[in-house]
């Protein structure tokens, strides 16, 4: 069998950090992470249809990533809660108040769930993996708002409609009060974490995005198409919004400075769909007039590990 010296006329080169300008088809040892990696082509972002929801419905919270998904809550006031493993979605234990227009954060196994559109909400449900329990309240009741946070002992809470700033940080007991929002907003887009977080969209400011640093929001480039009522995915960096109203099928990509449109969503004419997972591997569930529906986007090509030491 020939050798890659042979097909390529040089050995795999070993650099401590990426080539700048690789080649597709090109392979190198990066030194300093001890990975063997491949240039794939340019990435290119697709939306495949996934398994669909149990219980269909709209407006909830999501949390987790693409192969190990949780929805709960949702409309109308539902206390529903499913989880998803890549394939299918299967029903498990539910809240203990169910609402829609709630916050989410965290993992399959261990979520937070808080606000919502049941009058004067206030609360907060913890997720173990098997059972929702009832923990501190936040200070300031609300729905509509937007959640961060990969662990349900550090998540952030901010915005709500009408019009509201607040910003509150979870330390795992209690909720703290801290800089809100330029601006307040209702039904925007949250991803990331409780330290580095996005807040993109909403009503009344559908194109504004700010980003969170753990202390204060800044305004940064605003998206291509405002909307409000829609999901989220990723980090500060590499962050993916899709759905909403109006323009409810569009895919925004964000890469730390600017947001870019990418290929739409499958279902169209629909909103309040909600997500989780990553830029490269993201998930959408539920909406307004296509409940039960999940899709997976998945970026293909780009710079990928083919080995790990």
């Amino acid at each position: 069998m020939a050798t890659y010296k042979e097909i390529n006329g040089q050995k795999i080169q070993s650099v401590s950090s990426d080539p700048p300008a690789s080649f597709t088809g090109q392979v190198w040892y990066n030194s300093t992470s001890g990975d063997l990696k491949v240039n794939a082509g340019t990435p290119v972002g697709a939306w495949a249809t996934g398994g669909n929801l149990n219980n269909a419905r709209y407006a909830g919270a999501g949390a987790g990533i693409q192969t190990a998904a949780l929805f709960f809550g949702g409309q109308p006031n539902d206390a529903n809660t499913e989880k998803y493993n890549g394939t299918s979605w299967t029903e498990v234990n539910n809240l203990n108040n169910g609402r829609g227009y709630l916050g989410g954060a965290g993992t399959q196994t261990a979520a937070l769930g808080f606000g919502g559109d049941v009058p004067g909400t206030a609360d907060t449900e913890k997720w173990n993996g098997t059972n929702w329990t009832e923990v501190n309240n936040l200070n300031t009741a609300r729905f509509a708002l937007a959640g961060a946070g990969s662990t349900n002992t550090a998540a952030l809470a901010f915005g709500g409609a009408p019009g509201i700033a607040v910003t509150e940080l979870w330390n795992g007991t209690n909720w703290n009060t801290v800089n809100s929002l330029n601006t307040g907003r209702g039904l925007m887009a949250g991803l990331g974490s409780s330290t580095a977080a996005l807040s993109v969209g909403g009503s009344p400011a559908k194109n504004n995005t700010e980003s969170w640093n753990g202390t204060n929001w800044t305004n940064v480039n605003t998206l291509n198409q405002g909307r409000n009522d829609f999901g989220g995915a990723g980090t500060t960096t590499a962050g993916l919004v899709f759905g909403g109203n109006p323009g409810s099928d569009l895919t925004e990509l964000w890469n730390g400075t600017n947001w870019t449109e990418v290929a739409d969503l499958n279902v169209q004419g629909d909103e309040a769909q909600r997500g989780c997972g990553t830029q490269p591997a993201a998930l959408c569930f539920g909406g307004q007039s296509d409940g039960d529906a999940t899709e997976e986007w998945n970026i293909t090509g780009g710079i990928s590990i083919i080995e790990t030491s």
